[in-house]
This record gives C-alpha cells, sequence and structure tokens, in this order.
C-alpha cells in the first residue's frame, strides 16, 4: 500500500505547477514582474510570496487558490507521477 502523505508544501506545490505548464522560474517571474531570484525563493522554501503575488500566481497557472493552498491536497500518486517525470530529464 502507498503511504498516504500530502504535498503540502507552497514551494513544491509551485514547482510542481510550473512543470504541469511547462514554464521556467523566469517565465513566471516576468509575467509577476518581479525577479527569478524570488520566484526561486519561493519554490525553494525560503520565503513565500505575498497574497496578492499567490493570487495572481494562481490566475496565471490556472489553479484553484484553494488547492494551491493546501485545502485540496495533491495526492500522493500525481505527485509520485511528477517526480518520475522531473527525474527522467
Amino acid at each position: 500500500m502507498q503511504p498516504s502523505w500530502k504535498l503540502n508544501k507552497l514551494g513544491e506545490k509551485l514547482n510542481y505547477y510550473l512543470s504541469l505548464k511547462g514554464w521556467s522560474q523566469q517565465h513566471l517571474a516576468n509575467k509577476l514582474g518581479t525577479t527569478q531570484q524570488s520566484v526561486s525563493r519561493w519554490v525553494n522554501g525560503q520565503t513565500e510570496p505575498e497574497l496578492d503575488d499567490l493570487l495572481l500566481i494562481c490566475y496565471l497557472l490556472d489553479e484553484d487558490p484553494n488547492e494551491f493552498l493546501g485545502f485540496n491536497d495533491i495526492s500522493a500518486d500525481e505527485f509520485a507521477k511528477f517526480e518520475n517525470t522531473r527525474k527522467r530529464k
């Protein structure tokens, strides 16, 4: 039986959704009017985006803010597929 853990870190989710869209951190930064370094800090969990940035990120990525904030976490199976794809690159 597979573990029932859920992906719940904002940075991991941001990385996951960027990967699904095929977007780089720089691409998102350009759309937000911020730097790639800021996006990198969010992805690495060093800082978190301001609420207005977070809502804009959700809008740009066409993702539900509730999902993004962990109210409806991504299943372990979905994340495992992402990890397998990412490791092959």
